[in-house]
């Protein structure tokens, strides 16, 4: 077969092409880039979706927990202004959570069913800063071992799609919450490693009967955090935690995801009509709330 020497030197311009497009960007570039980005956000929304799972057993109990949240946000930085709405659902007995939060005007308001709490506050500037979640999940990123795996539209959007896990500090850290979170429902006793906060991962295998798997989609115009999904697993027995107790199993899953979106759109955020001022900060919240990783949403 005759192969002509113009069509073979077309293809291989396609190839280098093709490379070169693929490595247009490095993952130590675009997490920069990222960083720049979420430091010049003035608005955005964002829909979170989580469902959890733990199962505990030992001879004679075999208990499950399930539940699914439902949360929607939205943060106005330039007029200091956040607010969310989260709903969370305990698949077991199907109860239904429903709070909300606000923060307008220097001042934070909170509402658990029809019952509104005015918050005390000392730092406006860090509410603020809590409200706004993008930085935090941006350096959540930064410090991952994350590659970019290709790229897909997310809406509508051309995006970069990064993979990967935290690095080991900070799987220390959810490793831990998840832990703490495990035992909140728990029909066995919290060891006293856990009471007395004297427990060192270290000293235990749960790092590697854990995981945590980090998807993220990175806008290619302009590195703009568009998605971030969080799965996360724990196994705890007695052998894991390197102690003496009866026999049991604790296994918990939480799978996590957030979209981001209407960047720079106009936005209003105001209190309610119904929120009744009140003193102090409630107390005691749900656990349930825990199983997340954090009473806030």
């Amino acid at each position: 077969m005759k192969i002509h020497i113009p069509f073979i030197a077309l293809l291989t311009v396609l190839v280098i092409t093709m490379a070169v497009s693929a490595q247009e960007i490095s993952v130590d570039q675009l997490k920069q880039m990222m960083s720049d980005s979420s430091q010049n956000l003035t608005t955005y929304t964002y829909n979170r979706t989580a469902d959890t799972e733990i199962m505990y057993s030992n001879q004679s109990i075999h208990k499950d927990f399930k539940a699914v949240k439902t949360i929607e946000g939205k943060i106005d930085l330039a007029g200091m202004a956040g607010s969310w709405m989260s709903r969370l659902v305990d698949e077991t007995n199907g109860e239904v959570l429903v709070w909300n939060g606000y923060f307008v005007n220097g001042s934070e308001w909170w509402k658990e069913g029809e019952n509104w709490t005015k918050f005390v506050l000392n730092d406006s500037a860090g509410i603020m800063q809590d409200y706004n979640e993008i930085p935090g999940q941006v350096n959540l990123i930064k410090y991952s071992d994350v590659k970019i795996v290709g790229t897909e539209s997310i809406q509508g959007e051309e995006a970069y799609k990064l993979n990967g896990t935290p690095y080991i500090p900070i799987c220390k850290g959810i490793c831990g919450i998840q832990l703490l979170t495990a035992y909140s429902a728990s029909p066995f006793p919290k060891p006293a490693v856990l009471m007395n906060g004297s427990l060192n991962i270290d000293n235990t295998t749960l790092l590697n009967n854990s995981g945590t798997v980090l998807t993220a989609w990175v806008s290619k115009k302009d590195a703009r955090l568009l998605r971030l999904d969080i799965n996360s697993s724990l196994t705890v027995t007695p052998q894991i935690l390197n102690m003496d107790a009866p026999e049991f199993r604790i296994h918990s899953t939480i799978n996590e995801s957030t979209v981001y979106g209407d960047f720079g759109a106009p936005l209003t955020i105001e209190l309610p009509e119904d929120a009744v001022n009140q003193s102090f900060r409630m107390k005691g919240a749900d656990w349930r709330w825990a199983v997340f990783g954090s009473v806030r949403p």
